[in-house]
């Protein structure tokens, strides 16, 4: 059942005895990205679950997945979090067998972090029916529809990035 079939939706406790509204309500493309957002994390946390890893480890094998080798250092950046962070993931994630550490082809001061073949045949067999039904989804798309949910999708990273952006890093 939608919000909108069980009436407003309000967030958190009363604020100064009234209730904080959420925007989106009643707006069907804003309840279906909620739910998106929402099954994503289910998601993550089933393979976290599957993996052996918390939702930060799962977060940089994601990173590892889709940009190759990093440094930790790129790591950090790209997760956001301290290079002393970065370091304790990756040791966690050396020590599951999910990554490597090789050395920098060019630079020998810098190591380079590296997924385990196994765990990436893993993640993906997990992840595979998921993928393909969504690319199912946006191959059947017309080129001047697939144009529209690829501006709209931009325009939903650039405001999460940003949104993201502005909370302090801790």
């Amino acid at each position: 059942m939608t919000s909108s079939a069980r009436g407003p939706r309000h967030a958190g406790p009363p604020t100064a005895g009234r209730q904080v509204e959420v925007p989106g309500v009643g707006n069907a493309v804003m309840e279906r990205l909620q739910e998106v957002g929402v099954l994503t994390r289910v998601v993550e946390q089933r393979l976290s679950g599957a993996l052996g890893i918390n939702a930060t480890d799962l977060a940089a094998m994601e990173h590892l997945t889709t940009d190759g080798p990093l440094t930790a250092k790129e790591l950090a950046d790209r997760l956001r979090v301290s290079t002393a962070a970065s370091t304790h993931i990756v040791d966690r994630l050396e020590k599951a067998g999910h990554i490597v550490r090789r050395p920098h082809a060019t630079d020998r001061r810098k190591v380079l972090v590296e997924p385990v073949a196994e765990s990436m045949n893993q993640i993906f067999g997990h992840l595979h029916p998921l993928l393909r039904g969504v690319e199912d989804l946006v191959e059947a798309l017309s080129p001047r529809d697939r144009d529209v949910v690829k501006a709209f999708l931009t325009d939903v990273v650039r405001i999460y990035t940003d949104t993201a952006d502005s909370f302090p890093q801790g």
